[in-house]
């Protein structure tokens, strides 16, 4: 035991030092208390006094020598100086005059003694007034350097630079002097002598040069932009300007440590504020290879710059709103993107900015002094929406935020129970108001400026608010930075007020964004403390097992506040844990007392009597809170940063922000049902990054599901892109939904828009991989292989590469060594088989694009084509086992769904078979007993022809065996079959050379047919002759359509008697075209017609037969529809085999000769019998061909287009002949004849562009006519959604020159003008009304691709409206009402005057004499342009164009924005109100009251609305406005459109324009008086 004996009388505190404890094994840090230097330490060893003594001692000696030499050296300059002058001053030049000052090296060791001094606690050793006289010799320096031209200009040299590197060695010395000067005042800072504000103002007036005019300059300089200059210049001397910073680095930490401890003057604070805050927004380097003086270094700096704030908003409260003023308003220099956006490195490696952690700091250390705080600062969270409706405002707080008691001048002296707790909570609740207050400010200004701007915009704002959304979400689970889940809290609730409130769709767009960031915060955090949960389970702690025991108690919904807030709960580990880090720094101290203030504040507010049982523990909590430490109660055992972590993870999950996730959720599903497109889409994005942080989103909102369903059908692209993603996410997490969203997915992949159809073709390639299904996969492999055929050619690419991905690849290692195929791989072959065979059944579009799938996946450019071939070859193989053995087939499959599926593979690559394979497919030619029999042999026969020919090593025996079982049957084939028998005949006869028994076959026909053209065949059902002649017909024309027989006329000659023909095809068609005519039975009539048209196909000079062309044109002017089909079918097949060999011919080749520029070949100018009968079909048919495509919507006017456009793509007629009905055809309601329309329509106006302009016109009164004649809908638009129906013509106009485009409208808008006079009113609904109905309702729906262009139309309906509305309105004025002109202009002499003419105008009104037929004709009038006024108002708030006088101060202020942009749409503009009002004004034609109405209703729109009075202003201007045409500057009053108009009151002169002639106007001096009403175009939302 050592006994300290009491001090002596004599004894002085300077004899004592205080040494601090440098082995402290506790696990928490020692409280660290201020203590003067005048405090009385206890007694120390001898040896230690004597190092105090030692350190004390030679300071002192050092300071008399430095003394001494400044009191006996000269003033006169370094000539006179002592020897040991030189050793601790130097003289430096200032305007001319030599100065001494304190040498480097004497700074050095001056700093070193003293910090030693103030390390021993020997500062009271320091005389006052010596300490003042150094301070005076450090201050020169500081004034020297206060003179220096330390700026840096770029035009300097290597010398220049030299010489300013001599001047910042000044600079340097000052800075080291300045350090001496702030450690003495911190040493003594009680004594005011030595705490100068003059000369601490001059400290940072060095501090502040140094970094203005060099050391920022050089941290923004870079070495590849405008500061490369000064980038080279220093290079050479970065380990000087490094030195520079280091000395302005410590200067800045002392001043921190000065803060801490004295209080200095309001200039000062604002020098280091200003400063400080600078400092912090200087864009740093993103590498160090791009920074000057290290990104590290200059990071170092701004954290020092950072506690700087940090102490002035710690000790000056009344700076704080200055302070986050500041730095609120810098936030615009921070850089949003690259790595130095975030170079602030928390404790776990992690980065944020570097504002973001000082933003937290503050709020912080709010919580760490008490002030007076207004009533409602604390925040409140929203509850349920029904709890919200009905709460009192008085009386309602959240449950985390207590109301401050009432003060009570006697609560101090309170200690009991109740009074402890009553304490607590006031404290508490101050604190924490304190930080709210701050929280909110914060997140108040930084939604405010978010909301104002936009990602793609030039202001930041909305990027930092994310990356500070970020930050925040990055600390949420740190204990150092509890401030996070409170600005997360008060950002929630700012989120969720911009959501329930009438808020624009930008703004709901990024209240939803930020809502989902949040949400999947809350959910990421639940899954990281499951994995610390799991981390702890092999620790056997008690405090471990506690913590484990908590989470599971929260998983399962029992967790009871008591066990949170008791001693050994979560709180007191995180508190333990921040007490035990051995860290100076604010960060630390301040999360401390933050969170402290957090525990004592739910402590606080605790009502359950359960819960206050432990009144130690608020008594404790007291105390801490009212000396701000945690060290009055005694520590646990040790936290591991585990358990830490772990504990403060329950505290967060279990405070406000974290427990509104179900609101949060709810609100984004609610936000799906939006009206507002963007809306719904930023909505479902958001769920879908929620769901990736926590799969049982699903089951805990279950109407998630049925909302998806219903998205995938919205009429939005964005919405149906959106909802994919969302349901791939879903499915992902939960693969069974993958049932309940199937159909969703198939049918979005035959979206209109391209990027839908791929990302469901994504989906659907998973679900094919992960689904075992037969139906889903075959219905998957049908949706795929229809978009094998798509339009957009990346669309199909991905189709074809997923087929062969999905049908291929999973086999290419078998066909390497098809004889080591597992078992396993054969029962996967049939499975494919089986679903290529079921895919194949479709429908005649997925199996054409099956052969073309197979012909891309086994052609020489596919790098896969070898492995490919193997796998086909197998599946092949697979498919004749299945057909042969009937056990092998599965799935119900029948033998000739497989051989149907044979024959795909057969047209696709022949050489997929084998001569076995053959063999195999012979008995089901020869043996036909049955009708199955017959529907096989069609496919047999197929395969037969389009294998024969690739394979050689198949026996002729086989072939003659095949050939007379096809010859026996031929009278048994129908149709069809015998088609397919002919061509495999005659591809047989090529191999066997065997002609003889086809002629003879022909011969026998056509002698049948010339017995039977003599008999009278009648129509009836039992008629042998009929039969035989049909029979006979149909044969006849399949093999004079696939064989040539010329070769062997002499063969023919023989046997037919009589022999007069020049051709066999001719005496084919001869003995044929009896039967064609029209006296013969009707299906006699059809097989004729149809034969005849085969054998021309392969025989084209009979086109040109007199009576084989009388024929065609019977058929197409007075045939059935159905028997045109066939004509018009031939001649498709005709053009189809024309434009095939044409494509051939074109192809560069060595032998044909080179491609000339028309397309023909170089030796090749004679017409061939094919172009003469092309040309011979397309001058004399083609009107026929027209008539039928626009007379029905029928698989005859089908056929009919697509001849159409064969003749067209050959250019065998001029454009205009065909181009109207096109254009018409394109707005037929059958897709197919549109598409092949549209197609042709493109081909024309891309080569035929200024010769189909004039055009046009003619072509939109064609397409009006079809649909009014034949679709029976006379209407301009289609719905769901609202589209033209003329877009596909406007969609190919958009694709000329701007002016072409210009040209197109005003043409347009031409043929919607009339003369009033003129107009025809037969029918309920006028000839000319309905028209222009039609006109107007296209113009209102064109999607329009320039704001130009869309500027133009305006300007041209508005036009219209006020050219030939004035004198539509001036006729109904004069006709109908009989107004006079004073009541026109508004000139009474009084009002008396005033009101009879209003009351006489009513009541005319209703007298008119105005005869029905007039009326009828002016209310026409009026409907038409009331209906243009409409669609005009329509396209500029669906555009949100500005109204004019908006236009005009834009373009005076320079703020037109670019026309060459594509417009943009308003989000919930459909259209339907346009088309309802439109519709309205039409039904007014119904009787006499409801036209006087609308004819009133006009001149009350032409009276008030003056933007239309001033269209026809805008040409005598001679200035084309960008904007849309309004009123003239003096008048802004409301024009009335839309059929709403209410009660308006009328101007008094506002018809200046009704019932004159078109002139240049004047303004009327009575109409200068201005309205304040806005228009009603601004005031309506037209949907």
């Amino acid at each position: 035991m050592v006994l300290v004996p009491p001090l002596s009388a004599e004894s002085r505190s300077s004899e004592y030092v205080t040494f601090q404890d440098d082995e402290s094994f506790s696990p928490r840090k020692k409280q660290k208390t201020e203590q003067s230097p005048l405090t009385v330490a206890p007694v120390i060893t001898k040896d230690q006094k004597l190092v105090a003594d030692q350190a004390s001692s030679n300071f002192q000696n050092l300071l008399k020598e430095i003394f001494e030499v400044d009191e006996h050296a000269g003033d006169d300059g370094p000539t006179v100086s002592l020897p040991d002058t030189a050793r601790h001053f130097m003289w430096v030049d200032q305007d001319d005059i030599q100065l001494r000052v304190l040498a480097p090296s004497a700074l050095i060791k001056l700093e070193s003694c003293l910090q030693k001094v103030i390390a021993v606690g020997k500062v009271g050793d320091i005389a006052i007034d010596d300490a003042c006289r150094l301070q005076g010799l450090c201050e020169k320096s500081l004034m020297i350097a206060r003179s220096l031209e330390l700026s840096i200009d770029t035009p300097w040299n290597s010398d220049d630079f030299s010489a300013w590197i001599q001047r910042a060695s000044s600079a340097e010395t000052a800075l080291r002097s300045a350090r001496i000067i702030v450690r003495i005042m911190t040493g003594h800072y009680h004594e005011k002598r030595l705490c100068s504000e003059e000369l601490l103002q001059h400290v940072l007036d060095v501090l502040n040069k140094v970094f203005t005019s060099c050391l920022i300059p050089f941290v923004e300089c870079r070495p590849k932009d405008a500061g490369s200059e000064i980038f080279d210049l220093a290079s050479p001397y970065k380990k000087e300007i490094s030195q520079l910073l280091y000395q302005a680095t410590r200067v800045m930490k002392m001043l921190v440590g000065l803060l801490d401890k004295v209080d200095v003057a309001d200039g000062i604070i604002t020098s280091l504020e200003f400063f400080a805050i600078r400092v912090l927004f200087v864009e740093n380097a993103q590498s160090e290879k791009e920074s000057l003086l290290g990104v590290q270094k200059f990071e170092g700096l701004r954290r020092v710059a950072m506690d700087i704030i940090t102490g002035i908003f710690t000790k000056y409260p009344e700076q704080r709103s200055f302070l986050f003023d500041e730095i609120l308003a810098s936030l615009q220099k921070l850089p949003t993107k690259g790595p130095n956006a975030r170079q602030y490195k928390l404790s776990d490696g992690t980065t944020i900015q570097l504002v973001s952690a000082l933003i937290m700091q503050l709020i912080q250390t709010s919580a760490s002094t008490a002030t007076e705080v207004s009533g409602g600062a604390s925040l409140q969270l929203p509850r349920p929406r029904k709890a919200r409706r009905s709460r009192a405002t008085s009386s309602d707080t959240d449950d985390d935020t207590a109301a401050a008691p009432d003060d009570d001048p006697d609560e101090a002296e309170d200690m009991t129970d109740d009074g402890a707790r009553r304490r607590l909570a006031k404290e508490a609740n101050s604190l924490n108001d304190n930080a709210a207050k701050d929280a909110q400010y914060v997140v108040r200004y930084l939604v405010k400026r978010a909301m104002t701007a936009s990602k793609s915009g030039d202001q930041p704002h909305r990027h930092l608010l994310d990356m500070f959304v970020e930050d925040m979400i990055t600390m949420l689970d740190n204990p150092e930075w509890p401030a996070a889940e409170l600005l997360l809290r008060a950002l929630l609730l700012s989120m969720v007020s911009i959501t329930e409130n009438k808020s624009t769709a930008p703004a709901k767009n990024m209240a939803l964004e930020l809502l989902g960031m949040m949400g999947s915060a809350i959910s990421e955090l639940v899954a990281n403390t499951q994995s610390l949960t799991k981390g702890l389970e092999t620790n056997d702690s008690l405090v471990s097992g506690n913590l484990r025991q908590l989470f599971e108690d929260y998983l399962d919904g029992s967790l009871q506040n008591s066990d949170m807030l008791n001693t050994d709960g979560p709180y007191r580990v995180v508190i333990d844990y921040l007490a035990s880090i051995d860290s100076d720094g604010l960060s630390t101290k301040s999360a401390q007392i933050y969170y402290l203030t957090q525990w004592a504040r739910a402590v606080a507010s605790t009502e359950s009597p359960a819960d206050r049982k432990n009144d130690t523990l608020v008594r404790e909590l007291c105390k801490a809170l009212h000396s701000r430490s945690w060290d009055q109660i005694n520590s646990a055992d040790s936290i591991s940063k585990g358990q830490c972590q772990l504990a403060y993870a329950l505290t967060v999950l279990n405070m406000s922000f974290c427990r509104q996730f179900d609101s949060v959720l709810r609100i984004l599903v609610d936000s799906i049902a939006s009206e507002q497109t963007t809306v719904r889409t930023r909505s479902l994005k958001s769920i879908t990054q929620m769901l990736e942080k926590d799969p049982s989103l699903l089951e805990r909102a279950r109407s998630v599901k049925g909302l998806l369903i219903k998205c995938a059908a919205d009429t939005s692209p964005m919405v149906r892109d959106s909802t994919l993603m969302l349901i791939g996410k879903c499915i992902q997490q939960k693969p069974t939904l993958e049932q309940e969203f199937f159909k969703s997915i198939l049918s979005l992949a035959n979206d209109p828009t391209a990027n839908v159809r791929k990302r469901a073709m994504k989906l659907l390639k998973e679900a094919f991989a992960r689904n075992k299904r037969k139906e889903v996969r075959v219905l998957i492999a049908e949706c795929l292989l229809q978009r094998s055929r798509d339009d957009d050619k990346a669309t199909s690419e991905m189709a074809n590469q997923m087929l062969e991905e999905a049908l291929f690849s999973p086999f290419w290692k078998c066909s390497r060594a098809p004889s080591e195929v597992s078992i396993q791989d054969r029962l996967a072959l049939k499975e494919q088989v089986n679903l290529i065979t079921n895919a194949a059944q479709a429908n005649d579009v997925v199996t054409s694009a099956l052969v073309v799938l197979l012909q891309k996946s086994l052609s020489s450019n596919n790098k896969v084509a070898e492995a490919n071939s193997g796998v086909c070859r197998m599946l092949v193989s697979t498919a004749f086992e299945g057909m042969i053995d009937s056990e092998a087939r599965s799935d119900g499959l029948e033998q000739k769904h497989i051989v149907q599926m044979l024959t795909v593979f057969a047209r696709a690559d022949a050489r997929l078979f084998n001569a076995e394979q053959l063999q195999h497919l012979q008995p089901y030619i020869s043996n036909l007993s049955s009708a199955e029999d017959f529907s096989i042999l069609r496919f047999v026969v197929i395969i037969f022809r389009c294998v024969l020919p690739v394979l050689p090593t198949v026996q002729q025996s086989l072939i003659r065996e095949v050939q007379t079982a096809l010859l026996g049957i031929v009278s048994k084939l129908g149709k069809m079959e015998l088609n397919e028998v002919a061509a495999c005949l005659w591809t047989m006869n090529g191999i066997l050379n065997n002609p003889d028994r086809l002629v003879r076959l022909v011969a026998s026909v056509i002698k049948h047919l010339q017995s039977l053209k003599v008999k009278n065949i009648s129509d009836q059902s039992g008629n042998d002759d009929l039969r035989r002649a049909k029979k006979c017909v149909q044969i006849a024309g399949a093999f004079g359509r696939h064989c040539d027989f010329e070769g062997h006329k002499a063969d023919f000659e023989r046997v037919i008697a009589g022999w007069r023909w020049r051709s066999v095809s001719g005496m084919i068609v001869s003995s044929i075209q009896p039967f064609a005519d029209n006296k013969q039975p009707l299906p006699l009539q059809v097989d004729a017609i149809n034969s005849i048209g085969l054998i021309c196909q392969s025989s084209p000079h009979h086109f040109n037969q007199a009576d084989i062309s009388e024929v065609f044109q019977r058929v197409l002017t007075e045939g059935m529809p159905d028997v045109q089909n066939i004509v018009l079918a031939n001649f498709r097949d005709f053009f189809a085999m024309q434009e095939a060999q044409a494509a051939i011919k074109n192809e560069p080749s060595q032998e044909n000769g080179p491609v000339m520029p028309n397309g023909r070949l170089g030796g090749s100018m004679k017409a061939s019998e094919s172009d003469g009968a092309s040309a011979l079909i397309a001058q004399r048919f083609l009107h026929d061909i027209l008539s039928i495509a626009l007379a029905s919507l029928e698989a005859s006017a089908l056929t009919a287009t697509e001849v159409v456009a064969s003749i067209n793509r050959q250019g065998l007629v001029h454009p205009k002949e065909s181009g109207p009905a096109l254009v018409a055809l394109e707005t037929s309601p059958n897709r197919a004849i549109a598409d092949v329309a549209y197609q042709a329509h493109c081909d024309i106006h891309l080569q035929h562009e200024s010769m189909f302009e004039r055009e046009y016109m003619r072509a939109i009164h064609e397409a009006y006519k079809y649909q009014r004649d034949i679709v029976k809908d006379p209407l301009g638009f289609r719905t769901s959604p609202y589209i033209s129906k003329l877009h596909s013509t406007f969609e190919i106009i958009k694709g000329s020159k701007s002016k072409y485009q210009k040209k197109f409208i005003s043409n347009y808008c031409a043929k919607i003008n009339f003369d009033v006079d003129k107009l025809e009113l037969s029918g309920d609904v006028p000839a000319s009304l309905q028209f222009t109905r039609f006109l107007i309702e296209n113009l209102a729906f064109f999607d329009y691709g320039r704001v130009d262009e869309l500027l133009h139309t305006l300007s041209c309906m508005e036009k219209i409206v006020a050219d030939t509305g004035s004198g539509v309105a001036h006729n109904i004025n004069t006709e109908v009402f009989h107004v006079r002109v004073d009541a026109i202009l508004g000139v009474f002499d009084g009002e008396d005057q005033k009101k009879e003419a209003q009351t006489n105008q009513e009541s005319v009104a209703m007298t008119t004499d105005v005869t029905p037929v007039r009326l009828h004709q002016l209310t026409t009038a009026s409907i038409i342009l009331s209906s243009l006024w409409e669609a005009r108002t329509y396209l500029r708030r669906l555009y949100g164009l500005a109204s004019t006088h908006q236009a005009r101060e834009n373009k005076a202020n320079g703020k037109v924005k670019d026309v060459n942009r594509a417009p943009t749409k308003t989000n919930g503009i459909t259209g339907e109100r346009v088309v309802v009002a439109i519709a309205e004004r039409v039904k007014s034609l119904s009787n006499r009251e409801s036209m006087l109405k609308q004819c009133q209703d006009f001149v009350e729109l032409l009276s008030v609305d003056q933007e239309l009075k001033v269209a026809a202003e805008v040409e005598e201007d001679g200035v084309g406005r960008p904007w849309t045409p309004s009123g003239d500057e003096g008048d802004s009053v409301v024009p009335l459109s839309g059929g709403s108009r209410g009660t308006v009151k009328r101007k008094r002169s506002t018809s200046a324009a009704v019932g004159t002639p078109h002139k240049k106007r004047g303004r009327p001096l009575l109409g200068r008086r201005k309205s304040s009403r806005k228009s009603a175009d601004e005031d309506e939302d037209w949907g």
